[in-house]
């Protein structure tokens, strides 16, 4: 048992399972030469060979020639304290960068469900947070003036203070927009129109649904950044509408 735990112990402190053997067979014969490592370890003479320089390379063997024959002899365990500081000392080199990675790489997923008329208020809320341009797509103003009209025209009161500019996709011939200088319209042939509201700002992806009143938030910029060149595609072949339209 504690020949096994010891084998355990040096294989996580970075030996192979050959190179355990080896060292414990120095340790157990002394000076020794590979013709008597062999018949220890029941290895290989060549393999043998191979597990000596590496030891030796991690400061735990050694050997000299004596009457033309190599004897190999284990360095003493306390140079396995000088092999674990070395490993510490190469991880102390690349630690920052190992740090820089987990700043730089993730970009987490945080999604929130609001439901109803508060659920509304408590989504644009968030939207006027990012206090960034809005992009919008299959949006009908007239569901939303009837359904949250109330709720939509304080939005835009405090979007209108914060200079917050909106371009929004409709339909062709849809029976109402609202006449903002801040809110910019385009629209498509209303059989490629489909009647879930997508807007975006920022890292934000806001998703309606009428029925049941229903909002889906979710923060994630990889993903708000393709929505956003999804719109300006579509922005691009969208036909003007209403006053004020941009060029």
């Amino acid at each position: 048992m504690a020949s096994t735990k010891i084998e355990q112990t040096l294989q996580e402190l970075g030996l192979t399972p050959g190179e355990t053997k080896v060292y414990l067979a120095l340790l157990k014969l002394g000076k020794s030469n590979v013709h008597q490592l062999k018949r220890e370890t029941n290895i290989h003479r060549t393999t043998i060979y191979d597990f000596l320089e590496s030891l030796s390379n991690k400061g735990l063997a050694s050997s000299v020639v004596e009457k033309g024959m190599h004897i190999y002899s284990a360095s003493h365990p306390r140079e396995l304290f000088e092999l674990l500081e070395s490993k510490k000392d190469y991880l102390s080199e690349i630690f920052e960068d190992l740090v820089q990675l987990t700043k730089t790489e993730r970009d987490e997923i945080k999604i929130e469900v609001y439901r109803g008329k508060e659920g509304f208020r408590r989504s644009i809320a968030e939207l006027l947070k990012r206090r960034e341009e809005v992009l919008g797509f299959g949006v009908d103003e007239s569901v939303f003036e009837e359904k949250v009209g109330l709720e939509l025209r304080q939005y835009f009161k405090k979007g209108k203070i914060q200079d917050l500019k909106e371009r929004i996709i409709t339909f062709e011939g849809a029976p109402f927009v609202y006449d903002l200088p801040h809110v910019t319209y385009r629209c498509v042939p209303k059989e490629f129109f489909g009647p879930t509201p997508h807007l975006v700002s920022g890292d934000l992806v806001y998703i309606q649904i009428w029925d049941p009143m229903t909002f889906i938030l979710i923060k994630n910029k990889t993903l708000a950044d393709a929505y956003r060149k999804h719109f300006e595609f579509m922005w691009k072949t969208a036909k003007p509408m209403g006053k004020g339209e941009s060029k």
